[in-house]
C-alpha cells in the first residue's frame, strides 16, 4: 500500500480510501465486516462515510470497536436533523444541525472524535459566517481534527478559506468530488484551486457507478439490477457514442497490462498527482479485493496519456451537483 500526506495536515493516509456508502445499503453487517477487515489487512488506514449513508456509521462503530485508533475516520453532514422544536428548523449547515449531527455521528461511530468532518453539500439557507463558526468550534472542542467539503464549486471553497483565515478559524483542508475517466470537469477549476491552497482531493465514483468495469456493452440492454437501471445520470452517459470509444480503449489498455478494466480505471485516477486518494466503493467484498490487488501498481505514462486523449471530451460538461442556471443569484445569497 502506498501512503501520502493528506494536504496540509499531519495525516499520512493510504492512497486507497475505503468508502462506506454501501454499508447497510448493499452490504449487511457481516459483509461490511469482511470488507473492512480485508481493507485493514491490505494496509488501508482511511475510511470515509456520512450520516446520510443509511446505517453505515452504526456499522462502522460496531466493526471498528477497539480498532478505532488504527484508522483515520471521516464523515459528513447534510441531512436536516436538528429542528430545535421550531417549524422548518434550521439550515443543513447551520450551527444547530452541525452540532446535533456530529454528536449523533460520534455516538454511532463509538468514538470521541472524527479525523475529518465534511460538509456534504453547500447550503444556501445558512449564512457562511454561521457555518464556519460552527466548524471552528467543533475543532476547538476536539471533536473533529480537520475540516473538509464535498460537492462544492471552486469559488465556494476559496471563499470559505478566505473567510476562515480572516477570522482566525481553522480552514478546510480537503475537497471530495466526483472524478473518473469519464467525469473530468474538476480539472478545469477545482484542481488548480486545490493545488493553490494545498487541499487534499478525495475522488469518489472513480469507476463512475460501474460504467468503467465492463459490465455494460454497446447497443445492449442495461442489465437488470445494475445501478444504471435506476440512475438517470448513468443512462444519459451510456447513451453517448463517445463513451463506448473510451471503454474500448480502456479494454485494450487493460488487456495489454493483464488487468481488468476497473483496475485500469482506478490506476488512471491514482496516476493523477492532484488526487490524494480515490474512494473505494462496491456492493460485494470482491469489488474491493480487486482494488487491493493493484495498490502498489502503476500505469505507464504512455497508457495514462492514451486514456487522457481518448476521454478528453469528458473534461467539459455542466457541473451537476448544484443548480448551475442559478449560479449568480445563489452566489449573492451565499
Amino acid at each position: 500500500m502506498q501512503y501520502v500526506q493528506f494536504g496540509s495536515t499531519g495525516m499520512k493516509v493510504s492512497r486507497l480510501c475505503l468508502g462506506g456508502m454501501m454499508f447497510s445499503r448493499k452490504l449487511d453487517l457481516d459483509a461490511s465486516r469482511v470488507v473492512v477487515d480485508e481493507a485493514l489487512d491490505a494496509g488501508v488506514n482511511f475510511i470515509d462515510t456520512a450520516e446520510s449513508y443509511g446505517e453505515s456509521e452504526e456499522f462502522l462503530g460496531k466493526i471498528l470497536d477497539r480498532r478505532r485508533d488504527k484508522v483515520y475516520l471521516a464523515t459528513k453532514v447534510y441531512t436536516k436533523r436538528a429542528a430545535e422544536g421550531r417549524q422548518g428548523g434550521g439550515g443543513r449547515n447551520s450551527r444547530a444541525n452541525i452540532l446535533f449531527s456530529l454528536e449523533r455521528s460520534l455516538t454511532l461511530l463509538k468514538t470521541d472524535h472524527v479525523d475529518l468532518y465534511q460538509l456534504h453539500h453547500a447550503d444556501y439557507e445558512t449564512p457562511l459566517d454561521e457555518t464556519v463558526e460552527a466548524l471552528d468550534a467543533i475543532v476547538r472542542q476536539g471533536k473533529a481534527r480537520y475540516l473538509g467539503v464535498s460537492n462544492h464549486y471552486a469559488w465556494q471553497i476559496a471563499r470559505m478559506i478566505g473567510e476562515s483565515k480572516r477570522r482566525g478559524f481553522d480552514p478546510i483542508v480537503s475537497n471530495q468530488c466526483s472524478y473518473s475517466i469519464v467525469d473530468r470537469p474538476i480539472e478545469i477549476e477545482t484542481v488548480p484551486m486545490a493545488k493553490r491552497f494545498n487541499l487534499a482531493l478525495m475522488a469518489y465514483y472513480p469507476l463512475r457507478g460501474g460504467v468503467l468495469t465492463g459490465k455494460y456493452r454497446r447497443e445492449e440492454i442495461v442489465p437488470a439490477g445494475t445501478r444504471a437501471e435506476q440512475d438517470p445520470k448513468l443512462q444519459v452517459l451510456l447513451s453517448k457514442p463517445s463513451l463506448w470509444d473510451v471503454l474500448e480503449k480502456l479494454d485494450a489498455v487493460a488487456k495489454r497490462n493483464g488487468l481488468a478494466m476497473n483496475q485500469v480505471a482506478m490506476l488512471w485516477v491514482l496516476a493523477k498527482d492532484f488526487v490524494t486518494c480515490p474512494i473505494l466503493g462496491g456492493s460485494k467484498p470482491e469489488h474491493f479485493r480487486m482494488m487491493h490487488e493493484i495498490a502498489d501498481r502503476k500505469l505507464s505514462d504512455a497508457d495514462v496519456k492514451e486514456i487522457d486523449e481518448a476521454s478528453k471530451e469528458f473534461a467539459y460538461k455542466p457541473f451537476v451537483n448544484q443548480p448551475i442556471e442559478r449560479g449568480p443569484e445563489l452566489a449573492e445569497q451565499w
